[in-house]
């Protein structure tokens, strides 16, 4: 089992329903083909973890690579794990738009900003924590460990 974690930025604005299109889709696909994960997104960055299978995980980042809607894609990190974190996802999401500002506040102060967005960390533990974070925030339904 394989983790892939990375960021890009998109090549128009997103709001969520656009957002909400690619889950649509992306739940479907990565159901059949095993794959589990999130999602994140401001209207200037995504941020991504894929689980799954490493031949599946690998031919779906060179899609996501070859997919006009994405911009100065960062690899964060590509590795072996023993087990899921996002069991049962086929692929959670969450726009980060219609953040109150208290919750804004908190993650911008923890993880900074870009573009007046949370940062989104180039670290996997970092990541991680920013995921963790915004289910406490936001009560995301519970993952396995």
């Amino acid at each position: 089992m394989y983790r892939l974690i990375y960021k890009s930025q998109p090549t128009t604005s997103l709001n969520w329903e656009k957002v909400r299109e690619i889950l649509v889709q992306s739940e479907q696909n990565n159901e059949a083909q095993g794959i589990t994960g999130v999602l994140l997104a401001t209207e200037h960055s995504f941020l991504q973890v894929i689980e799954g299978k490493y031949e599946t995980v690998n031919k779906l980042f060179m899609k996501i690579v070859s997919d006009s809607r994405h911009s100065n894609i960062q690899l964060i990190s590509f590795d072996l794990i023993d087990s899921r974190l996002f069991s049962g996802w086929g692929m959670k999401g969450l726009g980060l738009f219609d953040f109150n500002t208290e919750e804004a506040r908190m993650l911008k102060k923890k993880y900074g900003e870009d573009n007046n967005d949370i940062h989104f960390p180039l670290e996997s533990w970092q990541v991680l924590s920013l995921i963790n974070d915004l289910k406490m925030v936001r009560g995301l339904p519970e993952w396995r460990h």
